[in-house]
């Protein structure tokens, strides 16, 4: 799946080497927020001294204490993200089960775009701290 847009690509004008007019607004939309996603979700609480609370905590402290911290972060991932992505108007987060080898802890994001409807992202968190966000694409959903 890409991975969305990079600067780099957005001042070419393309996504993964496609034309960015080869996209629609949706689709467009979707990619934009999930790179915002991605950035608040690898950016760790404290990191930026003017928004102490951008980010999530240290994920080591989760790790330690999962299965009953998976509840606290799936809480600080919705907080965080509706207070810093301003495209979302609501998200349900949802713990997952997969069987990836090394993976801790994973979610479904579903997210309420303001304009754009839902967009689905798989966010799977592996020690030390890696995490990595997918979009999720379901037949005639973004």
């Amino acid at each position: 799946m890409p991975a969305g847009p990079s600067l780099y690509d957005m001042l070419l004008g393309q996504i993964d080497g496609e034309p960015i007019g080869n996209f629609d607004d949706r689709t467009l939309e979707a990619l934009s927020v999930q790179q915002n996603v991605r950035r608040i979700l690898n950016t760790r609480a404290g990191a930026l001294k003017h928004l102490p609370d951008y980010g999530l905590p240290d994920l080591t402290n989760i790790y330690k204490a999962l299965p009953a911290s998976s509840q606290a972060l799936r809480e600080q991932m919705e907080v965080t993200l509706l207070k810093y992505e301003p495209r979302i108007r609501a998200i349900d987060v949802a713990m997952i089960d997969t069987n990836e080898p090394g993976l801790q802890v994973s979610f479904e994001m579903t997210c309420h775009l303001k304009k754009s409807g839902l967009v689905r992202f798989g966010t799977y968190f592996m020690p030390p701290g890696v995490f990595r966000l997918e979009r999720r694409v379901r037949e005639g959903k973004i």
